[in-house]
């Protein structure tokens, strides 16, 4: 995933382009069956012409049979031509559908995790399904709003080189009109097309929320309030609406097409009356103006369809082109073998905020050094800073200022995909794929055996609680794990962690939901896991901490004290506090830290 070779584009139409050019032989046939139609939809009434003024007036059988033919041939290639076209380009939107809801996918598991924080998962889902099936309409019917300026050009250009001049000066600025009435209601139509997209995706982020946190809806009985959220969203998207449709009523180019239509029939009639226009060229010309009517009329749904699919574009790149990718400027291509797993801080300063919003620093001017090996717990107040520090040891995060180390090397110059890969995390706040116990447990190791999986299951414990399943380890778990208690869940991400086999082992509460006989069973289980290994702890449980070789007591982003623990009770006034209810205290030796 991180070694993705995602490019970065100017505008939203440099990004669009590039997919069409990607399937530049598609969109080539698209415009040349456009051109050919079009052409051979004008022709026809030129033919019909020519055949009253040639043929039927002058009763020529052999001339009309052949015209006849002629005009039959063109007829059946125009509606030949026309189908293809329409395959073609539904095809064309299909391709450029699907490779762009590759790159969206690929580009959003590339974001940082700055960029998840802010980003609602409603509107994303909205963007990949939603925005995405619009762009595939506004190619898969791109011809539609094409066809009418092409069936122009060659209007006027029959008219003036071929029929008659004076009806194509007559016919002008009715064409005039028409394509700058097609205009202006393309560009009074993209705001509410823009407006369409958005709240859209409102009532998509609202939906989600609502269905997502239902237990905790049902738990403070704000059904009132998520149903007030949803209404107000259906009203934003029934105004955008009301207002579309408000510009729809304003299609004046049709209108345009009749009143030319009209115009040119009293025009060429009287050309005709006093005899200096044939019948068949009247004919011919009022047939080209009546063609227009039928594209006419899909190009009004067609510029919605192309406005929206603008929109949706510009959506899109925007969601893509926010915040940088991560990028791994790794000067190393593998995993070193003879990793060790020593950990440095050096002067680390972080925050979550950013230039635009900024905020005060969680850690500040960080400095530890945890040896080789070593079993570390990090203790101290809610807020301090433990999670984040294991964040930015992953490189979730990159600190503003400092650098960390990893056996002398800075993790910078590390494959972020193998950093890792090498990096056991078992977070306190365990999430498990809608998928089977299985897979979840294999979910860092996809080729792992059954073997494997039941191997660090026992030691996990999970095996107890999958053999109450009928199902066992295909079992289902559910959205986010619903079907497993917190103790079940912990236990399946301390398995799938397991399965990893990491170089450093990053213990984030990991026991905090489990009861205290299954407590001892996966600690007992620990020992053997953690041997050979960097591993770090974040608890606070007395006996857990007690066993460690080093104790970081972290305050308000700083360690203000370190040492073992019997060390720190006599030294560390915080070390204290944390235990000041579970134990009989000695008294401070020297001054407090």
């Amino acid at each position: 995933m991180m070694s993705l070779n995602i490019k970065t584009y100017k505008s939203d139409k440099a990004w669009f382009l590039s997919h069409l050019f990607r399937q530049k032989l598609l969109a080539l046939c698209v415009l040349m069956g456009i051109g050919i139609v079009t052409l051979s939809r004008v022709i026809i009434p030129v033919i019909i012409g020519y055949i009253i003024d040639s043929a039927l007036i002058t009763r020529d059988l052999t001339n009309l049979f052949g015209l006849l033919a002629f005009a039959l041939g063109v007829f059946i290639l125009r509606n030949g031509m026309d189908y293809l076209t329409m395959m073609v380009g539904h095809y064309l939107g299909l391709k450029i559908e699907q490779n762009m809801r590759q790159e969206f996918f690929d580009t959003i598991q590339s974001k940082p995790l700055r960029f998840h924080d802010k980003a609602r998962t409603g509107d994303l889902q909205a963007l990949s399904t939603n925005d995405l099936r619009i762009i595939n309409t506004m190619l898969s019917h791109g011809a539609f709003y094409l066809y009418p300026f092409f069936q122009v050009v060659m209007i006027i250009a029959l008219l003036f080189l071929t029929l008659d001049p004076r009806l194509a000066l007559i016919c002008t600025p009715f064409i005039t009109l028409y394509i700058y009435f097609v205009l202006d209601y393309r560009k009074k139509i993209a705001p509410f097309a823009a407006g369409r997209m958005t709240t859209h995706s409102d009532l998509a982020v609202v939906l989600h929320d609502s269905i997502s946190g239902a237990a905790i809806v049902r738990s403070f009985a704000t059904e009132a309030l998520e149903r007030s959220k949803f209404h107000h969203a259906v009203k934003k998207f029934r105004d955008n609406r009301i207002g579309e449709t408000k510009v729809q009523s304003k299609f004046y180019p049709l209108l345009i097409i009749y009143t030319a239509i009209g115009f040119t029939f009293l025009a060429s009639v009287g050309f005709v009356y006093i005899d200096s226009l044939s019948i068949g060229v009247l004919i011919a010309t009022n047939l080209l103006l009546i063609t227009l009517i039928d594209p006419t009329q899909m190009i009004f749904w067609a510029t919605n369809d192309m406005m929206s699919g603008f929109a949706a574009c510009s959506r899109l790149f925007s969601t893509l082109s926010s915040d940088n990718n991560e990028r791994s400027k790794s000067e190393m291509r593998e995993w070193p073998i003879n990793f060790k797993g020593k950990i440095e801080f050096r002067d680390v300063t972080f925050s979550y905020g950013t230039k635009e919003e900024p905020k005060s620093p969680i850690l500040r001017n960080l400095t530890f050094t945890i040896e080789s090996y070593q079993r570390v717990a990090i203790v101290g107040p809610t807020g301090c800073g433990k999670t984040t520090l294991i964040k930015l040891l992953l490189r979730l995060y990159e600190p503003q200022k400092g650098s960390i180390l990893l056996d002398g090397i800075d993790i910078r110059n590390y494959p972020l995909t193998e950093l890792r890969r090498h990096i056991g995390h078992i977070e306190q706040d365990v999430y498990l794929f809608s998928q089977s116990i299985n897979e979840n447990i294999a979910f860092g190791k996809p080729d792992a055996t059954i073997e494997e999986i039941k191997t660090v299951s026992d030691l996990a414990h999970v095996d107890e609680f999958v053999r109450e399943f009928p199902e066992a380890y295909c079992t289902i778990v559910g959205e986010r794990g619903t079907r497993l208690s917190g103790g079940e869940k912990q236990r399946v991400a301390i398995a799938r962690a397991f399965l990893t086999d990491p170089d450093i082992l990053i213990l984030d509460d990991s026991v905090s939901a489990v009861d205290s006989e299954t407590e001892a069973k996966i600690t007992y289980a620990m020992e053997n896991i953690i041997k050979n290994r960097t591993t770090l702890i974040i608890t606070h449980r007395l006996h857990t901490i007690r066993s460690s070789d080093k104790i970081l007591v972290l305050k308000q982003g700083r360690i203000i004290s370190e040492g073992n623990h019997d060390d720190l009770l006599h030294s560390s006034a915080d070390y204290r506090r944390i235990f000041g209810k579970q134990l009989v205290l000695p008294e401070i030796q020297g001054k407090n830290r």
